[in-house]
């Protein structure tokens, strides 16, 4: 029966010691998994996006689009929101075309404020979109060498049908890693 007892209170010790170490380790555990961050921004896509397949260049002419995260970037908390831009291209394997989506790759830059000064990201990216229909709202995946995650983008100049999409309003959300 003391053996017993014994037994149950050494189990009841690990086990609160395994619940202490697992609860000390969470903040870690989050910080493994990356930043959350949201941004968005305008870009300009030449030629533009029409119902004939063409690749291009997407510009949002520096770092002219807002960015937030909610945790550190490169180690340092941000002190505010911060500041993004992206150049790149579109239709990198085949024509991209407004009824049938595409790819594309390019570099988006953030800078962001700290109490250390500022902080700046680089990201090397390549994404995929879907389909749209005139007004509509594209949206896509992207994966990056910083920062991963999903966009959409709302057709600003143009409609794909009597004029080629040429700007887009892009609103995006992504983990930052390292």
């Amino acid at each position: 029966m003391e053996s017993r007892r014994k037994l149950k209170a050494t189990a009841l010790g690990v086990i609160t010691l395994l619940g202490v170490a697992a609860t000390a380790n969470l903040p870690m555990a989050r910080a493994a998994a990356g930043t959350p961050c949201t941004y968005e921004f305008d870009v300009v896509a030449a030629p533009g996006l029409t119902s004939s397949p063409s690749s291009g260049t997407i510009d949002s002419n520096g770092e002219t689009g807002t960015a937030t995260c909610n945790g550190p970037v490169n180690g340092k908390q941000p002190s505010g929101p911060g500041k993004t831009g992206v150049d790149g291209h579109y239709g990198i394997k085949d024509g991209d075309t407004c009824q049938g989506g595409g790819e594309g790759d390019g570099v988006q830059v953030f800078t962001f404020p700290t109490s250390d000064g500022t902080e700046h990201i680089k990201n090397t990216f390549t994404y995929d979109y879907g389909a749209f229909k005139a007004g509509a709202l594209i949206s896509g995946t992207f994966t990056g060498d910083r920062l991963s995650g999903t966009f959409t983008a709302q057709p600003v100049d143009g409609d794909c049908a009597s004029r080629p999409v040429t700007k887009f309003h892009v609103k995006a959300k992504g983990t930052l890693n390292g």
